[in-house]
This record gives C-alpha cells, sequence and structure tokens, in this order.
C-alpha cells in the first residue's frame, strides 16, 4: 500500500503530519518551560530540522513553471502570513504599550531573533521582541525553496547545494553576525531539505516495490534490512545527541558541529517520520488524530506566543502552579489553534484559496 493511500484528504500524508506535529509539540514544550531534560535535548535536536526535511519531502519542481510564478506561490504561502502576523503583533503591543516600537519594527523586516550568534561577547539585542521570535522560520524556509529551485533548474544541484553548505560553513564560524532572513544559514538548511527529498523518494520506491513483491513468508531480506538502518539511525541520533550538545537555529547555535548537527537533526527527523509511518499502519485513528495538529503547524507557529501571553494571565489570576500552567499552555495552543486553523482552512477552501502548509 502507498504511504498516502491511507489519508482521505488529497495530498496529504498522514506520517509526515505526524512529523509535523511531533516537531511543533516540542517547540511548544521548549517556549513553554515544560519537559524534562531528556525531552529538550533530544526532542530539541529535530523539532526546527523536521520542518525542513518535510518540506523537502513534499518538493516537487513543475516542469515548464516560471520561475517568477514559482516565487509569488511560496511568498504568498510563507512572506504573507510572516508579515501579517508580525503586523498584527506589532500593532496590538504598539497600542497596549502606548509607544510606536520602531526597534522591533526593524527586527520584522531582518527577521532574524538577534543579531549575533549566541555566545557573543558585545551588546546583542533581542530584535523579534513583540512575541513573533518563532517566525524566522517563515522567512528563512522561503528562502530555502528560492535557493534550491535556482540549484534544481540549474542541472547542477548537488554541486550548488555542497558550495553553498561550504558558504554556510564559512560563515559561521568567520563571523558572529547573523544575516537578515537567516542568508548564512539557508544553504546549511537545504541539506534538510535534501534530505527530506531523498527521503521520500526512498519511501516511495520502498512501498511501490512492497506492492509488487508476494507476502511469502521466507521473504524476510527487506524487513531485515530495514530493521538495520533503522538501529543504524537510532545509534547515530542518540549518540550524535551526547556528542553536539544542544542547539538553537534561530540564534546560529548549532551546538558542537555544523556537520555533526546536520547528521543528527536528519537522522532524528527521519526516525520521527518512521513512526508516523508505523501509526499510520498500526493505529489509523490515532494518525488521523496527531495528523489534523500536523496540518495546521503554521496557525499554531504564529500565534502560540501570543496564546501563551492570555493563559499565562489567567493562570496568575486563578493561582494555579508552574506545572498546570505549562500544561494548559501546551494543551490548550494544540486544541485553540489547531481548531482555529481548521475553520479557517475551510473558509479558504470554500473561497478556493489554497491553505499554506508549513
Amino acid at each position: 500500500m502507498n504511504a498516502s493511500s491511507a489519508n482521505k484528504e488529497p495530498g496529504r500524508l498522514p506520517w509526515l503530519d505526524f512529523g509535523r506535529a511531533a516537531g511543533i509539540l516540542v517547540v511548544l514544550l521548549v517556549h513553554a518551560g515544560v519537559g524534562s531534560g531528556v525531552v529538550r535535548q533530544y526532542g530539541g535536536m529535530f523539532y526546527m530540522p523536521i520542518f525542513f526535511v518535510a518540506a523537502g519531502c513534499v518538493y516537487h519542481r513543475r516542469e515548464g513553471e516560471a520561475f517568477g510564478v514559482f516565487l509569488k506561490k511560496k511568498a504568498a504561502r510563507l512572506l504573507l502570513p510572516y508579515f501579517g502576523t508580525s503586523a498584527f503583533l506589532w500593532l496590538f503591543f504598539c497600542v497596549k504599550d502606548a509607544e510606536l516600537k520602531l526597534p522591533s519594527l526593524f527586527g520584522i523586516f531582518y527577521s532574524r531573533n538577534q543579531m549575533y550568534q549566541s555566545g557573543f561577547t558585545g551588546e546583542n539585542p533581542v530584535l523579534l521582541d513583540v512575541l513573533n521570535s518563532p517566525l524566522w522560520f517563515l522567512t528563512a524556509i522561503f528562502l530555502v525553496y528560492l535557493w534550491y529551485e535556482i540549484a534544481e533548474r540549474s542541472r547542477k544541484k548537488k554541486l550548488m547545494l555542497g558550495l553553498g553548505l561550504f558558504f554556510s560553513i564559512l560563515w559561521h564560524y568567520g563571523t558572529k553576525l547573523l544575516l537578515p532572513w537567516s542568508l548564512d544559514a539557508v544553504p546549511y538548511f537545504a541539506c534538510f531539505f535534501f534530505a527530506g527529498e531523498k527521503f521520500r523518494g526512498c519511501c516511495d520506491a520502498l512501498c511501490n516495490a512492497s506492492d509488487g513483491q508476494s507476502r511469502e513468508k521466507n521473504s524476510a531480506p527487506g524487513p531485515a534490512m530495514s530493521e538495520a538502518v533503522l538501529l543504524a539511525m537510532l545509534i547515530v541520533f542518540f549518540a550524535g545527541t551526547r556528542l553536539n550538545g544542544s542547539v538553537n537555529l534561530s540564534c546560529g547555535d548549532y551546538g558542537g558541529s555544523m556537520l555533526l548537527y546536520l547528521i543528527v537533526g536528519t537522522s532524528g527527523s527521519f526516525l520521527v517520520f518512521t513512526v508516523g509511518l508505523w501509526l499510520e499502519k498500526c493505529c489509523k485513528p490515532a494518525a488521523r488524530v496527531i495528523s489534523l495538529v500536523g496540518q495546521e503547524t503554521l496557525m499554531i507557529l504564529c500565534f502560540h506566543m501570543f496564546l501563551f501571553m492570555f493563559i499565562r494571565a489567567g493562570a496568575v489570576l486563578l493561582g494555579l502552579g508552574e506545572s498546570l500552567t505549562g500544561v494548559l499552555l501546551v494543551a490548550g495552543s494544540l486544541l485553540v489553534l489547531t481548531t482555529v486553523g481548521r475553520i479557517w482552512r475551510k473558509l479558504r477552501q470554500n473561497c478556493h484559496f489554497h491553505s499554506p502548509v508549513v
């Protein structure tokens, strides 16, 4: 059976939405300050790469499509939510604080959480300071699409991706400055994107091969090989996480090694998608429910910190403890923003628009 056949909504892959849901859950846990050190350490190794890998999984270049048309589509799906959400948050806090926040406006257009990498000894102001810090991802992935499409059209994709990775590594270790819109990191992120494209190709090939093979009891080499690969990925992920240390991509912090984190983030993403494939096969109802969250990651990414502010205020008024507040932050955001996202999706579909996917 093809991996997408179990999904009733055309164009959706439940295992892919499961991966997005897992990623956004870790985002919420980290931003809410919830979860043990183990959850933060290991979840933090894949929770941003998985979105780049997921985008690569569904990337498909349409032959004959003009570059300008491609660019317009991606701008509508990514830049419109970025600037729309940022404008709303900026205006809200300007009114709330009765202050024209010009530095915050600069941060919106620069689209980085701070000007310099973590560990910079000089002044390093926070730029995205109106509860819009997660939005750096939208401009970054927009440029990843742009760079990847250029590489694809050049017919020398692997060479361009390799040169881009070399540039990102040189920039990271040669200077502490973080360029606007993650320009310094975009070629690095594109490698996660490339890994996602290859992973999807392998999944489709395995599914097609499985459909064409007889289901004899003695045909064990395929599954055994899969288990060996899975075990290798587990070892790479857990050992690599221990060696590399914590990361923060929004601040240009890759842990001990950019190359090691590229391997660890990719293997972690593959492992999560593999769990999604297993869940889709063994427990379809659970996969469908979780995939609903994965379909609304854009809405959750954009507004969860804004919603956090109101949930925290309510928790203080009710005198709730820190642990219960954390649970409410995560669960409340998932429930409310997934529901809002579904409603917004239906409205857009009724108006014949395409719903953006992150």
